[in-house]
């Protein structure tokens, strides 16, 4: 190819993102109104004018006997239900979705979901009578009163100032700057309580999180935020720090239109019934009889990782995970997530009470069950059993006994369950033995085993299968234990929740439900396949689905050609592609995602491309106002694979490694790989991700991209 044909192609491809930016403006929000008339809402709608029947506008709230009628509660969420950080321990919207979804479940109901971007727009569809209620932690003040009725309350708070971590002299008396966002009802708060603070408004309404990333890159000195936000946020972050608490208590509850009595009534009835107030626990060992006579929770201790506890595309996810909300729902109690770093902090967490169950993928030895004991720790019945096998890159030099252990070395951590192996590997067979650094999970040793930076490690079977899905260079020589138990952990105190937890495994260990859980992370088809199907030549068609990428692409000003580059690195052109997660069709949607978007059989392939199309559009809106226009796609599709949430995570990593939060290649990509890293993930806002898969993702999509501009032109 020659440099003056390539120049064109470069230059075709950044006109081509240009114009795929090209988007009109968000609408100004005036900065002298109230929270409740200020918001733009995100709707994805096609950007094409249709015909539209006119619906009369409601000029009431709806009653219950009209709620009732219908069959359906009319509620208000943040985009797309997305987490809004990976729950730990602390409030989350899941919290009122689960809430809201009981409440629904017990009067006979479905919920019908709108979206919006902010508060603002939360109110805005209130007020329009479009929705019936706003089911989140919002501060009861004055002025909403005036507009708004509030349930009873669901947690009381108060609100804190904080700065940047570091030493402050702050004090109350002084003429202090506070920031603040528009339409916030800390405005409200700071102007009563203490007049004489200057108050700097933030013209857009952003979360705490948000303005916590403020104040810790020095943009902001202090701002105010409700103390239970803070004790989540410091729960994966140490860059901010309270600094003095407002005096005045705050109530926090879900708001529904003024005097619609009838509904408030029922919703306060169940929240009376259900003791539902949040709040930050105490240290609790009650066994498991009085927690569930008390509506307490079931706090599960374990780890954020690929094995156990993790988010993807919005949706929680894992092993363990999936096995403790099974135990919850046939019990009844609500499930809560407590995240520990360590294994030793797991077992400090849980012999302290500040959680209930340890479900960590944790192996039955020897060592360990001394430990256990002398912490006052009891462990269940096998709940599952793996292989303990040595892994290595299928290009070394082979292994076929433990003999040829000699020489090569092993990389482990000391806290791993397999370092008494690789002790007894080294006096009996003079392997060498490496320390990893704590920090370093085991499927970050096994990557590097598969990058060839190091030798060799030792890893469970379960956690092997997971990686080998997406690492055809590993293999595993040599199995050193066959049948090696994992238990649960309680304190010994607790014999009622041993007891009901061993019933559970009796009744659930390796039938249906088990089994589908189990292969849906461990044992699913490998989805790095290569097809040869469709191979392309200069003027061919790229797949059989080009005339209705063309349709669907144009309205939202996207190259028909990315999208069938990324249709064809999501299933292979295959309309009934599937995967272990629940994704479906050509463009591997979630259903619930579909269902949002108001297509309903993502086995069709029109559907399936609009349902995709659509939402790359969605995540493409995100970053618009952040990022240059040849950079929103790279971002929008790391977005779609890994979810927006890790994406953000990863942009401000890389802004404190020193690197551009502006552009992809080279910068942001390798901030998302360091979030496989445990020292990274834990302290981002949305836990781990396994960044390699939306690197490749995007690079893979960004050069199959390049090569059907050259064909098709």
């Amino acid at each position: 190819m020659t440099k003056q044909l390539v120049a064109i192609i470069l230059a075709s491809f950044f006109m081509l993102f240009i114009i795929a930016g090209c988007q009109e403006p968000p609408e100004e929000e005036s900065a002298n109104t109230d929270i409740s008339q200020n918001g733009k809402q995100t709707e994805l709608k096609p950007k094409t004018p249709k015909a539209v029947k006119i619906v009369k506008q409601r000029t009431t709230a709806r009653t219950w006997s009209e709620i009732k009628a219908s069959g359906q509660i009319n509620a208000v969420k943040l985009d797309w239900k997305l987490e809004s950080a990976l729950p730990r321990a602390g409030s989350t919207g899941a919290y009122h979705s689960t809430l809201l979804q009981s409440f629904a479940d017990s009067r006979g109901l479905k919920i019908t979901w709108h979206r919006v971007t902010n508060l603002a727009g939360m109110f805005e569809k209130l007020s329009a009578f479009e929705v019936d209620i706003i089911p989140r932690h919002l501060t009861i003040t004055p002025n909403r009163l005036d507009k708004y009725s509030f349930t009873y309350p669901l947690l009381r708070d108060k609100e804190v100032v904080i700065a940047k971590s570091g030493k402050h002299d702050f004090n109350e008396d002084d003429d202090n700057s506070i920031y603040l966002p528009i339409g916030s009802a800390y405005i409200d708060s700071v102007t009563k309580q203490y007049p004489h603070w200057k108050i700097n408004i933030i013209e857009e309404h952003v979360s705490s999180q948000e303005m916590a990333d403020s104040v810790a890159d020095g943009l902001t000195k202090y701002t105010v935020i409700d103390g239970f936000a803070l004790e989540t946020l410091k729960q994966y972050r140490d860059d901010i720090q309270s600094v003095f608490t407002l005096p005045k208590a705050i109530n926090l509850a879900w708001a529904v239109n003024l005097n619609n009595d009838s509904f408030l009534h029922e919703l306060n009835e169940f929240i009376s019934v259900h003791h539902v107030m949040q709040m930050i626990e105490p240290e609790r060992t009650v066994d498991f009889k009085k927690l569930r006579k008390d509506k307490l929770p079931l706090r599960v201790i374990t780890r954020n990782s690929p094995e156990t506890y993790f988010l993807w595309r919005g949706e929680l996810l894992g092993f363990e995970y999936e096995l403790m909300r099974k135990f919850a729902d046939i019990h009844k109690v609500k499930l809560v997530i407590v995240v520990a770093d360590s294994y030793e902090e797991m077992l400090e967490l849980l012999a302290e009470g500040k959680g209930d169950i340890i479900a960590a993928g944790l192996s039955r030895t020897k060592a360990r069950t001394k430990k256990i004991a002398k912490a006052k720790l009891v462990t269940s019945i096998r709940y599952n059993r793996v292989k303990e096998q040595l892994v290595a890159h299928q290009d070394s030099v082979p292994i076929n006994k433990l003999s040829d252990l000699k020489g090569r070395t092993i990389t482990i951590r000391k806290s791993s369950s397999f370092w008494a192996t690789a002790q007894k590997l080294a006096k009996d067979f003079g392997a060498h033995i490496v320390l990893a650094n704590e920090d370093i999970a085991t499927e970050i040793l096994i990557a590097q085993v598969a990058d060839k930076e190091i030798d060799l490690t030792i890893a469970d079977s379960n956690l092997i299968a997971i990686e080998t899905t997406f690492r055809s260079q590993i293999i595993t020589p040599l199995t050193f234990k066959e049948d090696v138990p994992y238990a649960y952990l309680v304190r010994q105190n607790n014999p009622q929740l041993l007891a009901y937890l061993n019933e559970f495994v009796r009744k659930y260990y390796r039938g249906t439900f088990y089994n589908v859980v189990k292969n849906k992370y461990f044992y699913n088809e490998k989805l790095q396949k290569s097809h040869n199907k469709y191979r392309l030549v200069s003027g061919s068609i790229l797949s059989p689905y080009d005339e209705i990428v063309r349709s669907q692409a144009q309205p939202y000003n996207f190259d028909w050609r990315l999208i069938v580059s990324q249709m064809y690195q999501e299933s292979r052109f295959d309309p009934l592609a599937s995967n272990s997660t629940g994704a479906l069709g050509l463009m591997q949607m979630l259903p619930r995602t579909a269902e949002e978007l108001g297509v309903k059989d993502l086995k069709d392939p029109e559907q399936a491309i609009a349902s995709g199309v659509q939402y790359l559009d969605w995540t493409r809106d995100r970053f618009s106002k952040d990022l240059p226009v040849q950079e929103q796609i790279f971002f929008s599709l790391a977005s779609y694979n890994a979810g927006y949430g890790h994406v953000k995570d990863a942009q401000r990593l890389a802004r404190q490694l020193g690197l551009r939060s502006d552009r992809w290649f080279n910068n942001v990509e390798k901030a998302m790989l360091l979030l496989q890293r445990r020292q990274y993930y834990k302290k981002a806002r949305f836990g781990y991700v396994r960044g390699r898969e939306p690197v490749n993702y995007v690079r893979d999509i960004h050069q199959r991209y390049l090569s059907y501009i050259r064909i098709t032109d």
